[in-house]
């Protein structure tokens, strides 16, 4: 198990920073085809408890918003950002309610099903777009001088990515060798208090550093690394009730080690929209 999560990991990760560096469409294809992948592991998921979308609709969806949000002028919104903040987060709220209530709830339709995947999936993840689309002389790595602009929106994805992965490597191995204390284990077993702890601290030590490098604002890292913390397990928590409701251990099998698309990006779909509007609002500007 783990030698399969460390090759797959020496694979995924180089290609998710090239992909990221290289921004504009190659990026943008990339958020779509991961898209596509968990709106099809979440479809699954939704038929083990007697409930169906509709996929020919979900995946074209999926594809169009993320090249709606590489085409959004420095991610940049036409709506006021908090307003959409608040759409957005009232939006889930009703979508996370059917997705973890009873199938008898009688607006269990299909086209709730496959909005509710859409908001949940793709129009989260849109939010990596948007995150590299932003452009700012504000965001320099310290190492590398003369960083145009454009390329700030890839060193804030790349400091997301790397805050989760820290996170969730964390997470793992402190709770395997030192958990001792179940986390919530009606909804995942495995998951301890100790590795929780460990996720927040790697999260908020990530975040000052890299913050640093980039020469962000030290107490905005903070905050930022502080409720990814708390953000990215919370998705993590999500994504477990999901699968618990439906039976399974696994969202999926594509990527060896880790199970399916949505095990991998459980934590990242929640923290997109909380770093692109920290970020481009808070800080950037």
């Amino acid at each position: 198990m783990l030698v399969h999560r460390v090759l797959t990991a020496v694979v995924g990760i180089p290609a998710a920073l090239l992909l990221t560096y290289l921004g504009g469409w190659y990026f943008a294809a990339g958020v779509a085809l991961v898209a596509v992948a968990g709106l099809r592991e979440l479809y699954r998921l939704f038929a083990r408890r007697e409930r169906q979308a509709y996929p020919w609709l979900g995946y074209p969806l999926a594809i169009a918003l993320a090249v709606l949000a590489a085409m959004t002028p420095q991610g940049t919104t036409a709506m006021l950002p908090w307003f959409e903040a608040a759409l957005l987060l009232g939006a889930f709220a009703i979508a996370a309610w059917w997705m973890l209530s009873s199938p008898a709830q009688p607006i269990g339709s299909r086209l709730f099903a496959t909005i509710s995947a859409h908001i949940y999936v793709a129009q989260f993840l849109s939010y990596l777009v948007r995150l590299r689309s932003i452009e700012s002389v504000a965001v320099t790595p310290r190492s590398l001088w003369n960083t145009p602009p454009d390329k700030a929106g890839a060193w804030l994805v790349i400091m997301l990515m790397v805050v989760i992965w820290g996170m969730d490597t964390s997470a793992y191995a402190v709770g395997k060798t030192m958990g001792r204390h179940k986390l919530c284990p009606a909804i995942s077993p495995g998951k301890t208090v100790e590795g929780a702890v460990a996720a927040l601290v790697a999260a908020v030590g990530l975040s000052a550093a890299l913050g640093y490098w980039l020469r962000l604002p030290l107490a905005h890292a903070v905050i930022l690394g502080a409720a990814i913390g708390v953000i990215g397990q919370i998705g993590d928590l999500f994504e477990s009730m999901l699968k618990r409701r439906a039976g399974l251990k696994d969202s999926g099998s594509l990527l060896p080690g880790h199970g399916g698309i949505l095990d991998r990006f459980d934590s990242l779909l929640f923290a997109a929209p909380l770093a692109f509007f920290y970020l481009s609002f808070a800080m950037v500007g």
